[in-house]
């Protein structure tokens, strides 16, 4: 089930999100990657593409597409191979064609014998070569800029949360109503971990637009099949402060039957979404209680 179905439609997070954008279709790119793995693409349809590594044989695959701003594409695919298995891989893509720069993310499930669901993230950065220019320098990177950011995100009508990006490894969840350590993590969670601190990655792209990147990984360690519905979803987040939004996806995996379930079967979570933000005030109480998870 992806979130859009949700049953309680209150807490579907996609009334907000854009249409698939299409406009790459025909359009062909070499990134230059930082780590040696060059990378191509090419956008065969309206929501297929061929990608491979150079050097390999092509594969295809179905894609999904949003735009941040004119110039700035977030792009992912999971590799079809994987998709009914359990160890799924998804490769994510912010395109900035203003800079000719490229981010790329390869997301997997499966690689923790422990922790079966728990989805790990490797970033590598990188150029997109054009003809008759040269290679830009300059990359994406890891940031410090976000920190002490506080947004409220509207996903829908009816549904709000609040972050506090308050380290450069994690940040901080609640909503309107639960502006407080002791209860801004929910019934399901809030007796077994000690506060809403979660992993968190923030990456530049531009002035006022950043990648922020969380993996539900302290949830997942602590409660496993305990409580939750929904396995260490990764969700990437490419925010434009310049106009207050985001757009974004989601890869994991949730409990079959929803989170009260007895179940041990677990079905795909995968969708794109999208929020309105505004600044918002929070409590010192909720800003200034530490991080459980911190040295």
């Amino acid at each position: 089930m992806n979130l859009k179905d949700y049953p309680r439609r209150v807490y579907a997070i996609d009334q907000f999100t854009q249409p698939h954008n299409s406009e790459l279709e025909g359009k062909s790119f070499y990134f230059v990657m930082d780590d040696g793995f060059d990378y191509e693409l090419s956008f065969t349809g309206k929501n297929t593409v061929e990608w491979k590594y150079a050097g390999d044989a092509p594969k295809s695959a179905t894609y999904q597409c949003l735009k941040s701003d004119e110039t700035t594409y977030l792009l992912d695919f999971e590799l079809e191979e994987f998709i009914n298995t359990h160890n799924r891989v998804d490769h994510f893509f912010i395109l900035d064609l203003e800079q000719r720069l490229v981010t790329m993310c390869v997301c997997k499930i499966g690689e923790n014998p422990r922790f079966p669901w728990l989805v790990s993230s490797k970033y590598v950065f990188g150029a997109i070569r054009t003809e008759g220019m040269p290679l830009p320098l300059k990359r994406h990177a890891f940031t410090t800029d976000m920190l002490g950011t506080r947004v409220e995100w509207h996903w829908n009508t009816g549904m709000t949360t609040r972050h506090c990006y308050f380290t450069s490894s994690f940040y901080r969840i609640t909503s309107e109503s639960l502006d407080t350590m002791s209860q801004d993590r929910g019934s399901r969670q809030s007796h077994v971990l000690p506060s809403s601190d979660e992993i968190a990655q923030y990456i530049k792209i531009k002035d006022n637009m950043y990648l922020f990147s969380l993996v539900e990984e302290k949830m997942e360690r602590a409660l496993q099949d305990q409580l939750p519905g929904f396995h260490s979803n990764d969700m990437k987040f490419l925010q434009n402060y310049n106009r207050m939004y985001h757009v974004g996806r989601t890869f994991g995996n949730r409990k079959e039957g929803g989170a009260e379930s007895d179940s041990t079967n677990y079905e795909r979570c995968y969708l794109l979404f999208g929020a309105f933000g505004n600044p918002v005030r929070l409590s010192d109480e909720f800003l200034n209680a530490p991080n459980p998870y911190a040295p």
